[in-house]
């Protein structure tokens, strides 16, 4: 018994000391002991060696490789990695270590637990994946979600003239909940987070660095309903509450400032929404979302905001003969500068429309198209000074990327039984990209690429022979000039002795020209090979022979030889 507390005390120890992550499930716990080995070793070693003929330019003559790595696993719970590497141009090995966060992630039945350095989300416009040291608690009951959190945010950092490139920050505290109900017609959430530094925490206050101590209120209202059969709507508002200066002085304010405690002459409040409406049935989908959020809207619960946008999509979804057509397109509308404040505005237009067809069993294809255009607008001091008359347009001052591109893949099987599978599968893709100002095309902002594959491959399936064939043609259109790269390929694999020997080559040769002139030419051949004599044992042979020609310059050839051996247990 003193035995067995023992040892569970000292799991509990290594897991703090030294996992990154764990996740445990209590009521399993009991199970872990006196049923199957406690500690389970796994690993493998590695030697390789490269030697290099006719490119010592590049690459070493000679290398050798070394590797190899052991994992210890305590209980299923617990693991301590080691490996070592040793080459020609040096060696290093690493050990466990404990890491720079620690977490624990216990559970039990429909509640999880978060303690130590961990992260949770309530709302992308409230608490957002953004990382604490602390506790928080998740429960999924039967039709609800509850979720709680209380830790450190930012931990407190002294300026250090030696650290310049640190900045200092004050001890960020912060607490939220969310509380969901959920039904087959409905679900209704709301969410709460704040967080407030402490402004005592600091010894010299980093005002020069324009960093205040800053106090934040957030939260906000979910719901989704289905009113008729079909239809689904669903929507969040959020609103955030932020002082971005604790020092300053405290002033009377109306509306939800007012009533905020952290509130001060530096207190402002933000607002966000989000709303859209769908009809679902079996075999479609079609919906509209809005969204708009305010200008400067964050909160201290996320990392990263987009703000100061307005944008509208609709989405379709629809299926025909019993799923084998499947259409989806997209179309969304996005601008900036909602209150007209800054000195260059922009709005984009992205559409997308996508088909899979399923034609049999054999043939297949999928089509994919996608438009995009941004609107930039400068706005300049000097645009009211030079007009002289108010109605002009002074449209030099606009910009508009356009990019546009389109795939299509088409994959057929001609032939199919128990001896043999032909394969035939063709790509063909295009992109271009353009900048536009005042209605004109700039120089050297206009490209285009198409790319064109196809591939057959022949499948001997009693035999273990594969054989295969390919041709590829890239063609690149630039204001520097017209590229076109084109060159087939060939090869061949095979498995041997009950498939204990596999044995594979290829040989290839592709072209560039640049405006019809040739410039390069590149052949390479290849041939690996790999035998398992026993389980988990594997030896590998690989040879590599490539030659360039140049227009201006000599040719030149190199060849690779490797070899290796690996084992694994």
């Amino acid at each position: 018994m003193i035995k067995q507390i023992l040892l569970v005390l000292y799991l509990l120890f290594t897991m703090i000391s030294v996992s990154l992550a764990q996740n445990i499930q209590i009521e399993s716990i009991k199970d872990m002991f006196g049923k199957g080995n406690p500690l389970k070793l796994s690993g493998g070693f590695s030697a390789n060696s490269v030697l290099n003929v006719g490119d010592e330019q590049a690459r070493d003559p000679f290398a050798y490789y070394l590797n190899g790595n052991i994992n210890l696993n305590i209980y299923g719970q617990v693991n301590l990695p080691f490996s070592f590497s040793l080459t020609n141009s040096g060696s290093s090995y690493k050990l466990p270590s404990s890491p720079n966060r620690l977490s624990l992630h216990p559970s039990y039945k429909w509640t999880t637990g978060h303690i130590g350095d961990v992260s949770m989300t309530f709302s992308p416009y409230t608490l957002s994946g953004h990382m604490f040291t602390g506790v928080g608690v998740e429960m999924n009951p039967d039709g609800w979600e509850i979720g709680a959190m209380y830790g450190r945010l930012l931990k407190a950092v002294e300026y250090d003239e030696t650290q310049t490139s640190f900045l200092p920050t004050y001890k960020r505290m912060g607490s939220g909940f969310k509380v969901a109900k959920n039904s087959n017609k409905y679900k209704i959430g709301i969410n709460i987070f704040s967080a407030k530094d402490d402004k005592t925490s600091l010894v010299i206050q980093p005002d020069s660095f324009g960093i205040t101590p800053m106090e934040n209120l957030a939260g906000s209202i979910q719901f989704l309903v289905k009113p008729v059969q079909f239809i689904e709507v669903g929507g969040e508002y959020g609103v955030s509450l932020l002082t971005t200066d604790l020092w300053a002085p405290e002033e009377e304010r109306d509306g939800l400032i007012g009533i905020w405690s952290g509130s001060n002459v530096t207190s402002t409040s933000y607002h966000a929404i989000r709303l859209h409406m769908d009809y679902v049935s079996e075999n479609s989908r079609l919906g509209i979302a809005y969204e708009r959020i305010d200008p400067n809207y964050r909160t201290l619960g996320a990392y990263y905001f987009t703000n100061d946008i307005e944008n509208i999509t609709f989405n379709l979804y629809q299926a025909f003969l019993e799923n084998k057509l499947n259409v989806t397109a997209s179309v969304g509308y996005e601008r900036d500068d909602l209150e007209k404040t800054k000195a260059s505005t922009s709005s984009r237009v992205v559409g997308s429309f996508s088909v899979a067809a399923m034609f049999s069993e054999r043939i297949n294809a999928n089509l994919s198209y996608t438009n995009f255009q941004t609107h930039t607008n400068v706005r300049s001091v000097f645009e009211l000074l030079n007009q002289e008359n108010q109605l002009d347009q002074l449209d030099t001052l606009n910009f508009v990327q356009l990019s546009q591109s389109a795939n299509l893949n088409v994959n057929i099987i001609t032939k199919q039984n128990e001896a043999q599978l032909h394969n035939l599968n063709t790509n063909i893709s295009y992109q271009d990209a353009a900048n536009k100002q005042g209605g004109v095309f700039q120089p050297g902002s206009v490209s285009d690429m198409m790319n064109f594959s196809t591939a057959y491959a022949v499948s001997f399936l009693k035999k273990g022979i594969t054989v295969n064939g390919a041709v590829n043609v890239n063609n690149s259109k630039l204001f520097s000039g017209n590229t076109l790269a084109w060159g087939p390929t060939m090869g061949a694999s095979s498995r041997f002795f009950k498939k204990k020997v596999m044995v594979s080559g290829s040989l290839s040769y592709n072209t560039i020209s640049f405006e019809g002139e040739r410039q390069n030419e590149v052949c390479m051949f290849r041939f690996n090979s790999s035998y398992s004599p026993w389980e988990r044992h594997n030896i590998t042979c690989a040879y590599t022979f490539q030659r360039r020609s140049f227009i201006q310059h000599p040719s030149k050839q190199s060849s690779l030889i490797t070899a290796g051996y690996s084992y694994s247990f």
